[in-house]
Order: structure tokens, then C-alpha cells, then sequence
């Protein structure tokens, strides 16, 4: 997690680890959540009142892809 995004956006989903099906999404308050879709993630945002796509309010590391897993 880049100190540079900590503490300026709602969301920070990271890059994914290469070979692992899910990605890390820190939320403001400094916790973190392991989703594995970006269904998952969608929902999740949607519930914190947020859209994945606000690139002012959402931070992406690593670009947007997900795993090749998520097939949803």
C-alpha cells in the first residue's frame, strides 16, 4: 500500500499477488478486506455509498484487472 494513497481515498484496492485469486482493498479506516471478485468488490463499494470507477475517491494500484480466476 502506497503511503502516498493511505489517507486520500475511500478505497485502495491493491495489485494482486501473482498467482493469488484475490486482491486487498483498504478502506479508509485503515482496515483491510480480501475480495476475489470484482463482483465482490462492486457490493462493496456500493454498501460504503462509493463507485469503483471515481477515480477521486478510489484508488487502483496495478491497474484494474483481476485474477483470471473471477469468472463472475
Amino acid at each position: 500500500m502506497s503511503d502516498k494513497a493511505h489517507g486520500h481515498f475511500d478505497l485502495v484496492v491493491q495489485a494482486y499477488p501473482p498467482g493469488q485469486p484475490y486482491r486487498l482493498v483498504m478502506l479508509a479506516d485503515g482496515s483491510y478486506r480480501q475480495l476475489h471478485s470484482r463482483r465482490e468488490l462492486d457490493e462493496l463499494a456500493a454498501h460504503l455509498g462509493l463507485d469503483p470507477t471515481d477515480r477521486d475517491r478510489v484508488a487502483w494500484e496495478g491497474g484494474d484487472e483481476w485474477p483470471r480466476s473471477d469468472a463472475r
